[in-house]
């Protein structure tokens, strides 16, 4: 008995002291909360299962990333769902281009800037018959079969725009910033979240080429 005893002990060393996988990473809906989700992963039959790395600004505080040696079905299936999981996915790196983005050169047409006309405004031609434009059929949709003549409101669902842009600066309206919930949308409350906010009265405008924008780093672009 003692050599089986002295053996056992030897193998669970053994296991306790081999390296772990690296854990994997899950989005999780759980209804138990911040400090319930902590405090199930924290109990002793769950120890060393989860990690609640943090909460993921869901208003109803819901929505977590954790990390668990266990892989999903594993984690959906344990015995009596003790951390209260509605919904789970893993959280993974993707490629949205099908391989690694790579900057590309700039198309020849950017550099296009012959002033030309543009519903009663002069713009360069790159912007006017950039490709986008020709993607969502933009010239089409001012044809008059389609009564399309700008007389209405619509939304620019973006982090911004040039207020003195030929194009924009006759037709842009006072806007509301739906990601805040708050009248006039403003880019310093982009800036001000990097921890970049300049002393008020010291903001200083500056112009980006046109010619250049449509390839700026995007994690960038929203805050120049």
């Amino acid at each position: 008995m003692k050599p089986r005893r002295w053996l056992l002990g030897l193998l669970f060393v053994f296991v306790w002291a081999s390296p772990a996988a690296a854990d994997n990473r899950f989005i999780v809906r759980s209804t138990l909360g911040l400090q319930g989700l902590q405090s199930a992963c924290s109990a002793l039959p769950l120890l060393q299962t989860c990690t609640v790395v943090r909460g993921l600004g869901d208003p109803q505080n819901q929505l977590f990333l954790i990390t668990s040696p266990l892989d999903l079905t594993t984690l959906l299936n344990l015995a009596g769902n003790p951390l209260g999981i509605a919904h789970a996915e893993l959280d993974q790196v993707i490629n949205l281009v099908g391989g690694l983005n790579k900057v590309t050169t700039p198309p020849a047409g950017l550099s296009d800037t012959t002033p030309v006309s543009y519903f009663g405004s002069t713009v360069w031609n790159v912007y006017a018959n950039q490709p986008a434009a020709t993607v969502v059929r933009v010239s089409e949709a001012h044809q008059a079969s389609f009564n399309v003549l700008g007389t209405g409101i619509v939304a620019d669902i973006d982090t911004g725009v040039d207020p003195n842009h030929p194009a924009l600066q006759p037709i842009l309206l006072p806007g509301y910033d739906f990601t805040r919930n708050q009248p006039g949308g403003s880019e310093m409350t982009d800036v001000a979240g990097l921890g970049l906010n300049p002393p008020p009265g010291t903001t200083t405008v500056f112009n980006v080429s046109q010619s250049t924008a449509a390839v700026l780093d995007q994690s960038t672009a929203a805050v120049l």
